[in-house]
């Protein structure tokens, strides 16, 4: 086939870049463009799912998306199935594709549908429940074009579940995916905590933001989701991993960060995103000052009482990204990827304290290709938002 953007197994956040290049010089020639998924993704990297599924809103927004090209053959059987679906991208993709791109077989001529419809099934009535995933992970993705697609973990009758709903659900799949370690047990309540608050502030935040366009139509398709993924690596493989990230390389390095005995650090790596308009532009569309630009936009979403929109009248509006900083103060690391940027603040290096609305000035963002507060990239525009959070699970 022609016009296909592969994604590589070994793909790195920089890979992903590169796959937005490749895109919108499709896009210039006004080309139909196909997207294949490899068999897995080989190694774990900070923010690299979430930045791919993010890469597929973006192609699926542009009117001359195609098919999405899946490793497996038309007559693949059970096992190869299963299998499949231990890549973390597989069931986003196929939701967001199902009803329009739809998926194929590795020829690219032989429609999956129904050869996967019952493996799709089974794994949303997983996330129904609210269950962790085998390698440590708990995905929950909801698909607002399909019917019955928004789980009932977060909302039910078109309004979104209060805090104590949300948490009671959550503690038993947090509780598995970390059983292994005895030891976290000790801080086993104030990590379900601060999960629980970072997720019910961002998961609303999707809610009143990610499902309608600027003209507060709703979009179709639309996915919106959290994905917990607990991982652990010695803290020079991470250090490596991440030195032409000057950012992250301070986070990881960090005195903070404690070690077990085996010279590792061990994280719960916890990503919400959706494939709305993003922050900048759904923001344009509510608001008539055009002077801020693009990064202050995003600085004033983050301030107390400014990221809310109209329609949950039971909470405080507009505390949700204020309350995320302030639980992830002395200990996390942040990313937002949203329109052209790409922006980090690192929580142990940068303390957080309240800032008064409109006080944008004061909020700090650092780039996340130029490390700097002041000098922002340009990135090729994405569809939607991801945040993506490190939070440690042992600091000192």
């Amino acid at each position: 086939m022609h016009n296909v953007i592969d994604i590589k197994p070994t793909s790195k956040l920089e890979d992903v870049d590169l796959y937005y290049v490749e895109l919108y010089r499709y896009i210039k020639q006004n080309a139909t463009v196909h997207v294949r998924l490899p068999r897995a993704i080989k190694k774990h990297y900070f923010g690299l799912v979430p930045a791919l599924i993010q890469f597929a809103f973006t192609w699926v927004r542009y009117g001359m998306s195609g098919k999405l090209i899946l490793p497996i053959s038309a007559d693949a059987n059970r096992s190869e199935i299963d299998e499949l679906y231990e890549n973390e991208l597989i069931y986003p993709l196929l939701a967001l594709v199902w009803n329009k791109n739809e998926p194929y077989d590795k020829s690219g001529t032989v429609n999956l549908r129904s050869t996967l419809r019952k493996k799709n099934l089974s794994v949303f009535e997983n996330m129904k429940k609210v269950k962790a995933f085998k390698g440590y992970k708990i995905p929950l993705i909801s698909s607002d074009h399909l019917p019955g697609g928004v789980l009932p973990i977060f909302e039910s009758n078109s309004e979104f579940k209060n805090e104590d709903e949300i948490t009671e659900s959550l503690k038993p799949a947090i509780n598995e995916m970390l059983k292994y370690s005895l030891s976290l047990k000790i801080e086993y309540n104030d990590v379900l905590k601060d999960l629980k608050e970072i997720t019910y502030e961002l998961m609303k935040n999707t809610f009143e933001w990610g499902r309608t366009d600027e003209s507060n139509i709703a979009l179709d398709p639309n996915l919106r989701g959290v994905i917990f993924k607990f991982y652990k690596n010695r803290r020079r493989t991470l250090i490596s991993d991440f030195k032409s990230n000057p950012g992250v390389l301070t986070y990881l390095t960090s005195k903070s960060l404690k070690e077990n005995t085996q010279e590792e650090l061990s994280f719960i790596e916890l990503s919400v995103f959706d494939s709305g308009v993003g922050f900048i532009d759904k923001y344009k569309a509510l608001n008539y000052d055009n002077l801020k630009t693009e990064v202050d936009i995003i600085k004033t979403c983050m301030i107390k009482h400014n990221t809310s929109a109209a329609g949950i009248e039971k909470e405080d509006k507009g505390i949700g990204l204020d309350r995320v900083l302030k639980t992830l103060n002395r200990k996390g690391f942040l990313r937002i990827r949203t329109g052209t940027l790409c922006l980090y603040r690192d929580l142990i290096t940068h303390e957080y304290t309240e800032i008064e609305k409109g006080n944008v000035a004061k909020m700090e963002l650092f780039d996340w290709k130029n490390n700097s507060n002041d000098k922002f990239a340009k990135l090729p525009k994405t569809i939607g938002s991801v945040i993506t959070i490190l939070y440690p699970l042992f600091t000192q």
